[in-house]
C-alpha cells in the first residue's frame, strides 16, 4: 500500500488534536488526493503526528516542522522484547541491556494434537556492569530521624519502552570484589528448558582466557579476524519468521587438544529474538527452533590407525544463547568434551551474532587465596520509585536485534498500547523489591523504575583487587502478542510455584497478604487504549 490508503491521521500542535485519514475512492469513478494539507495556526511545528497504519502499526512523529511537505515511511517496528536498564554514567542514564527476556510468559512454542505447549519461564536474570562507566550521583533521600539527607548513590533506571506487561518482584546490586587480574562473569545465559543456570560468579584469570586459534562459519569462511577485532559476522540465510534462520554453524580451533580440567567458552553476542508470531508460523511451516548445539570433531583414524575418517560427535544439545542485546554469556564444556578433542563446531537456526569469544582454563574453585576468590556484597537498596518516564528515543543498529536506546531523549507519547489491567501505583515501592514474594511491581508501555543503591557502607578493597558490579533482577514479562496467553491483559499474574503459564489448577497466592498487597499498591487501572487510544498528555 504504497500511497498509504486508509492510513488514520492525528496532529497534535499547541494542545489542539486534529483527525484525518487517507482516503482512497471518493465516489463513483472519483480519486482522493494521497496527501493531506493540515493547517497550525500560528504554530511553527507540530508537536505529535501519530498515523495509524492499515498493518495497525502505530507510529509517531514529534516536532514536525510546519510550511513543507513531509514524507514518512511506515517503520518496521518492534512492539515487543524486554524492559531495559540504564546506569548513570557521570553524564546520562547509559543503557546497560534488555533483561528478563528469559522471564517472558505465556509464549507459544508449539502444539501437538490441538495441546498448545509454551515456554517455562526463568524469572532470574544477572547483568554484568562495566565499571569504567559507572559512576555514583548525589541523591537525597529521607532518614528516619534527619529528614532529607544526601550522599552519592548508584542511581539505574528498570524502565518498559515497548509493549508489555512487567511484573518485577526483586532486584538486587551486587558488588563483586576480585584480584585484578581476574575477570569476573555472571553464570548467565537463555536455556530453552529447565535445569536453568543457577547463580555463581565465573572466573577467568587474564592470561589464561584467549581467542580461538581459528574459526570458521559454515561457508568455510575465516571469521576469526571478526572474532579478534570485536565486529559483528554472520551470513546466514535469515528466513521470513522473525528470529529464524537456515541452520548455520560456527566452527573453533580451541588452540591446543582438550586433556581434561575446566573449560569455558566466554561468549559475548546478541539475538534477533523470535516471537511468539514468528513461532507458531515457523511451525505452521514445519520448523522447530533448535538452541546451538555443540559437536566435537573425533580423530578416530589417529586412534585407531586405521583409515577412518574424523567425524562429529554431539556432545551439548543446549548451549544456550545471549538473553537479549549485547552481553557475555558463559558455557561451561568442562568434562563434555572427549580427551583429545582440539575442534567443537555449533549448530542452530536462531538469528544469533557473536563479536567475541573467549576460551578460559581458569579453576572455578574459590579457595581462600586471594588470587582465586571473589568477595560478593550486597549494595542496600536506598529508593526505588515507579513513574511515567515516556518513549526513549529508540535506534534499530546492525546487525538486527542491536537496538540502543537514548534515555533523555524520551516522548510524553508513544506509538505502543497497554494491557488492560491493574497497575501498581505510581509512587515509592521499594518494599516490593526487597524480596521475591510475589508482590510484583506491575507496570507497562512508558513507565520506569528509578533505583539508588547506597554503596557507602561497602568494604574496602584489599590492594591489587577491583570492584565490578552484577545487576540482579528476579521477574516476568508478557508480550502484547496474538500468540501469547491473554497478551492484552495484565491477569492473571504469574507466581513462583506455578508449574506453567497459564496454571491450570494452580492460583495466584489468595492469602491476606498478597491479598493486602493487590489492594495497596496494584490500584491503576488502565482500559489499554490509553496509550493507544490516539490522545497526547502534555508533560506538566
Amino acid at each position: 500500500n504504497k500511497s498509504a490508503i486508509g492510513t488514520k491521521v492525528e496532529v497534535f500542535s499547541a494542545g489542539l488534536r486534529q483527525k484525518f485519514e487517507v482516503y482512497g475512492s471518493s465516489g463513483y469513478l472519483g480519486q482522493n488526493s494521497p496527501y493531506l494539507t493540515i493547517g497550525l495556526g500560528q504554530a511553527k511545528e507540530a508537536d505529535v503526528v501519530r498515523m495509524l497504519w492499515p498493518t495497525g502499526v502505530l507510529q509517531d512523529e514529534i516536532e514536525v516542522a510546519a510550511n513543507k511537505v513531509q514524507n514518512f515511511t511506515e517503520m518496521d517496528r518492534r512492539g515487543s522484547s524486554c524492559p531495559t536498564l540504564f546506569a548513570w554514567d557521570g553524564t546520562h542514564y547509559e543503557l546497560v541491556g534488555d533483561m528478563l527476556g528469559a522471564g517472558v510468559v505465556g509464549h507459544w512454542i508449539a502444539a501437538d494434537k490441538g495441546n498448545v505447549e509454551r515456554n517455562i519461564a526463568r524469572p532470574t536474570e544477572a547483568i554484568k556492569l562495566d565499571r569504567r562507566s559507572l559512576r555514583e550521583k548525589d541523591e537525597s533521600h529521607p532518614s528516619q530521624n534527619q529528614g532529607r539527607v544526601g550522599h552519592p548513590m548508584l542511581s539505574f533506571r528498570f524502565m518498559e519502552p515497548l509493549e508489555e506487561s512487567v511484573y518485577l518482584d526483586q532486584v538486587k546490586l551486587l558488588a563483586v570484589d576480585h584480584p585484578a587480574d581476574v575477570d569476573v562473569y555472571p553464570n548467565e545465559y537463555f536455556a530453552s528448558n529447565p535445569p536453568y543456570p543457577p547463580f555463581k560468579v565465573v572466573f577467568s584469570k587474564n592470561n589464561e582466557a584467549r581467542p580461538p586459534a581459528g574459526a570458521w562459519d559454515e561457508h568455510g569462511h575465516n571469521v576469526l579476524p571478526d572474532l579478534l577485532a570485536h565486529r559483528y559476522f554472520g551470513d546466514f540465510k535469515v528466513l521470513s519468521f522473525m528470529g529464524f534462520t537456515e541452520p548455520h554453524s560456527l566452527e573453533l580451533d580451541l588452540g591446543e587438544a582438550y586433556r581434561g580440567g575446566p573449560l569455558w567458552l566466554l561468549m559475548h553476542g546478541e539475538i534477533e529474538y523470535y516471537s511468539a508470531t514468528s513461532m507458531y508460523a515457523a511451525d505452521q511451516a514445519g520448523l522447530r527452533p533448535f538452541a546451538p548445539y555443540v559437536e566435537a570433531l573425533v580423530g578416530t583414524a589417529r586412534s585407531t590407525g586405521s583409515g577412518a575418517k574424523d567425524k562429529w560427535v554431539r556432545v551439548v544439545d543446549d548451549l544456550g544463547f545471549p538473553a537479549g542485546g549485547a552481553r557475555t554469556m558463559t558455557a561451561d564444556l568442562t568434562g563434555k568434551l572427549p580427551l583429545g578433542t582440539r575442534r567443537i563446531r555449533l549448530t542452530t537456526n536462531l538469528q544469533i551474532y557473536w563479536d567475541n569469544i573467549l576460551i578460559s582454563r581458569t579453576r572455578q574453585e574459590q579457595s581462600r587465596g586471594q588470587s582465586a576468590c571473589a568477595r560478593v556484597t550486597p549494595v542496600p537498596l536506598a529508593r526505588a520509585e515507579l513513574n511515567f518516564h515516556g518513549f526513549p528515543l529508540k535506534i534499530e543498529g546492525q546487525p538486527p536485534g542491536n537496538v540502543k536506546y537514548i534515555y533523555e531523549k524520551a516522548s510524553a507519547t508513544g506509538p505502543y498500547t497497554r494491557p488492560a489491567g491493574a497497575y501498581t501505583r505510581y509512587g515509592d515501592v521499594r518494599p516490593l523489591l526487597e524480596a521475591i514474594d510475589d508482590k510484583f511491581v506491575v507496570f507497562g508501555s512508558g513507565d520506569e523504575v528509578a533505583l539508588d543503591f547506597d554503596p557507602t557502607k561497602l568494604p574496602a578493597l584489599p590492594r591489587g583487587w577491583v570492584r565490578d558490579y552484577f545487576f540482579v533482577a528476579n521477574g516476568y514479562e508478557k508480550d502484547m502478542d496474538f500468540y501469547a496467553y491473554r497478551g492484552d491483559t495484565v491477569d492473571p499474574l504469574p507466581f513462583r510455584d506455578m508449574r506453567t503459564y497459564p496454571y491450570p489448577g494452580q492460583s495466584f497466592p489468595s492469602d491476606a497478604e498478597h491479598t493486602n498487597y493487590l489492594l495497596e499498591y496494584n490500584t491503576r487501572f488502565m482500559s489499554g487504549n490509553e496509550a493507544g487510544g490516539y490522545s497526547f498528555q502534555y508533560p506538566k
